[in-house]
């Protein structure tokens, strides 16, 4: 069915609310009015200026929602803003919803139902149950825990569209995206999201924006073809902004999605109803996306880790991009055979870090407040190690970061004082913010810097490449990062490593 977007608005005033209102239209089929949240409600004026059809909710606290009076109250205020011009009312089906059927036309009452706890094994039962009552939409919103949690509301809304119902279901949290942008492709009648720039009125509600231009939500059919990101927590990467621009830059039919698994063999039942054609992997899937794979290429297997699967018709194929990402920018500045590194950090980023650079010949010297970690590394690469409080006597040309020191929220924070930065570059593996203090500190020594948004970029290219062969369209994806960098707030938080 087409999509239809209804975009959540949560105003603490009625001025407020009628600007929103006027701001959602540019995406909204319809939009929320989360009148619980307006201090002054002003029903009339609200609903005289709307710019679009809307969707009034009064929700109560035992509801998830903000209104604190009585629920005699509640219901008049609903009924007065249908009387008023609201083209739905929203009610909850463990409320006195019987008073607002009674009184208002059936098809304008959306009513809905509300687990924040979990989603159920089964919807069945209780869609059978609301579906009695007559009213012209039936909402469900439950709590996704594990990514193939989505697989339920998958089957929810293929059981009504047998039944012909009008039905809403999505499942909320991070875990839950997959049904927020699937979810009409499944039948769901609608999908919320949020106002761009605004709080969002539920967990993991992707903004109006996103929905439209970022995911394409207007173009998924059964042809598309899925990618994601795995990994845990991701509510913050900008993999799938960079990753779906660029599928729109080649004109393919394909979707990049956040797939926030429990661990692999959740992701493994969501891949077994949904396949997924790519997968970048993050952290803390790297090492175990290894036993998934069927093969692995040198870096994979040299590094133990994967950060990228290509599904191939034997199976998966095991890459690790970060090792090329983190490479491609030294190439373009530097001979890094000739140089002597310091690389900061023992784990899963330092590892790719230094089995880049040992395989360019450059002498590495790794550095860690484990002390056994980067004995074991070192031992590994054939590298030096060194204790943390030796640092400041190493001699280096280029000094890495590759400890997540200096990353929102703690940006003025560094691993090392100014004074230690005695070399002559300085490459920060940390993107968020762009400029660390780390870099800062490092101008003012007199270093060259180079930023950790060179190998988000870089490892992200290959990944394409991998995917989808070349040419890849790497300066859309730049400018995309660099829009997205500009427009954030400052310090606003993202992953620092893909």
């Amino acid at each position: 069915m087409p999509v239809r977007i209804c975009v959540a608005i949560r105003e603490s005033t009625t001025e407020g609310a009628i600007a929103a209102l006027s701001r959602a239209s540019a995406w909204a089929d319809l939009v929320e009015i989360r009148a619980d949240y307006i201090q002054d409600l002003d029903l009339g004026r609200l609903l005289r200026e709307k710019p679009c059809p809307v969707l009034f909710t009064l929700r109560s606290r035992e509801q998830g929602g903000n209104y604190g009076g009585t629920e005699r109250s509640r219901l008049e205020t609903i009924l007065e803003a249908a009387r008023a011009g609201a083209d739905y009312v929203d009610v909850e089906y463990s409320a006195f919803w019987r008073a607002i059927l009674e009184s208002v036309s059936r098809q304008r009452v959306i009513l809905s139902y509300h687990n924040f706890e979990e989603t159920p094994a089964s919807l069945e039962s209780l869609m059978e149950s609301m579906a009695t009552t007559g009213a012209g939409i039936l909402k469900i919103a439950t709590r996704a825990r594990r990514l193939s949690d989505n697989l339920k509301i998958a089957r929810a809304l293929r059981y009504a569209t047998t039944r012909q119902w009008n039905l809403c279901v999505h499942a909320m949290g991070s875990e839950g995206i997959p049904s927020r942008i699937f979810g009409s492709y499944w039948g769901s009648c609608m999908t919320f999201a949020s106002l761009p720039g605004s709080e969002g009125t539920a967990e993991g509600q992707v903004s109006a924006d996103e929905m439209v231009d970022r995911y394409r939500v207007r173009e998924i059919g059964p042809e598309t073809q899925l990618y994601g990101v795995l990994g845990r927590p991701l509510a913050h990467s900008l993999s799938p902004l960079i990753h779906n621009v660029a599928f729109a830059a080649r004109s393919l039919n394909a979707l990049y999605l956040p797939l926030e698994a429990a661990d692999i063999d959740d992701f493994l039942e969501f891949h077994a109803s949904y396949p997924v054609q790519g997968v970048s992997v993050t952290i803390p899937y790297k090492e175990a996306a290894c036993t998934l794979a069927q093969s692995l290429s040198v870096e994979a297997n040299e590094t133990g880790a994967v950060n990228t699967l290509v599904r191939q018709k034997a199976g998966w194929h095991g890459e690790n991009t970060d090792v090329d990402g983190f490479m491609r920018p030294l190439r373009r500045h530097l001979h890094v055979g000739r140089m002597r590194v310091a690389v900061l950090g023992a784990g899963g980023a330092a590892r790719s870090v230094v089995q880049g650079l040992r395989a360019q010949g450059a002498p590495v010297c790794i550095v860690a407040r484990d002390a056994a970690k980067a004995k074991l590394l070192a031992d590994q690469f054939r590298a030096e190690h060194a204790r943390w409080d030796q640092l400041q006597h190493l001699r280096w040309d280029l000094l890495v970061n590759a400890t997540p020191l200096g990353m929102y929220p703690e940006v003025e924070r560094s691993p090392i004082p100014p004074e230690w930065l005695t070399g002559e570059w300085v490459y920060d593996l940390v993107y968020n913010p762009r400029e660390t203090q780390l870099l800062k500190d490092a101008v003012l020594q007199g270093c060259k810097t180079i930023s950790g948004v060179e190998m988000f970029l870089g490892q992200a290219v290959k990944q394409q490449q991998l995917w989808c062969g070349n040419p890849v369209p790497e300066q859309a994806m730049r400018d995309a990062l660099d829009a997205w960098m500009i427009r954030a707030a400052p310090g606003a938080q993202v992953r620092s490593s893909e």
